[in-house]
């Protein structure tokens, strides 16, 4: 049985001569790969789409064993020729996919992160941010994308309104915030916790509450945007075990 649906290529690699295999993003799949026999060859079933970083409408079926998919035929949608030709964006865009292909996002969680890419790359080319800051900005949406939601408003401990206090620590283990009064040698807070400021948690709360296409012309002072980097990276590395390391993530 065939599908059709709007897919992001992630990658593309040859075996035997014609034939293609392409790492996918889908909203009802999430990342796998599928088999596009001839892809190379063939100029009418497969025109401009077998190249990372297009958005592609496939018709997607298996063989008839079911041990494998395949792409019968794609339509090009998007191949974000803007977005490629600039070198700057087009690093933030790979930067991104990486982290996509690292998390594999299935079924449960591949509405959210389809959306969250597309939209990504569609901001980058259409408003062509400057800086760099849409990768760090794209994994912490991710991650509160996939399930990691804490109330960056208030102390867990006491209630008290992160409006009404200055030392502040979160604990990227449980997603815990204690205020100054209740971070104290008698009330320790567990697990892997980090002193940020209010202006860390408010922004790392806009993020959660905001897409790609609000990010654009966002700027950081130099100590959140260090503690921002800081507590989105930890985060990654304790609960999705994936550490950025020589232009690629590891597990750890």
């Amino acid at each position: 049985m065939e599908a059709t649906e709007k897919a992001l290529v992630l990658k593309v690699g040859r075996f035997r001569e014609a034939d293609a295999w392409v790492r996918l993003l889908t909203a009802s799949r999430g990342v796998f790969t599928a088999f596009a026999f001839g892809g190379f060859r063939s100029r009418r079933r497969f025109l401009g789409c077998l190249d990372p970083l297009n958005l592609v409408l496939f018709t997607i079926g298996t063989d008839r064993k079911g041990a494998y998919q395949q792409l019968a035929e794609g339509s090009l949608l998007n191949g974000f020729k803007e977005l490629k030709a600039d070198s700057a964006l087009l690093g933030q865009a790979a930067n991104c996919i990486k982290f996509v292909e690292a998390i594999e996002p299935g079924q449960e969680d591949g509405r959210a992160v389809f959306d969250l890419l597309l939209e990504t790359l569609e901001t980058l080319e259409r408003k062509r941010p400057a800086g760099d800051l849409f990768p760090i900005l794209f994994r912490a949406k991710a991650a509160f994308e996939l399930g990691f939601t804490p109330d960056l408003s208030r102390c867990t401990g006491c209630g008290t309104s992160l409006d009404e206090t200055i030392r502040v620590t979160f604990s990227v283990e449980n997603g815990q915030i204690a205020c100054g009064a209740c971070k104290s040698p008698e009330k320790p807070v567990d697990g892997l916790a980090r002193q940020v400021s209010v202006g860390t948690l408010r922004t790392l709360d806009w993020i959660m509450r905001s897409g790609p296409s609000d990010w654009v012309g966002l700027g950081m002072a130099g100590e959140v945007r260090r503690q921002v980097f800081e507590l989105v990276e930890l985060f990654i590395a304790y609960h999705l075990g994936l550490q950025w390391e020589g232009g690629n993530y590891k597990k750890v």
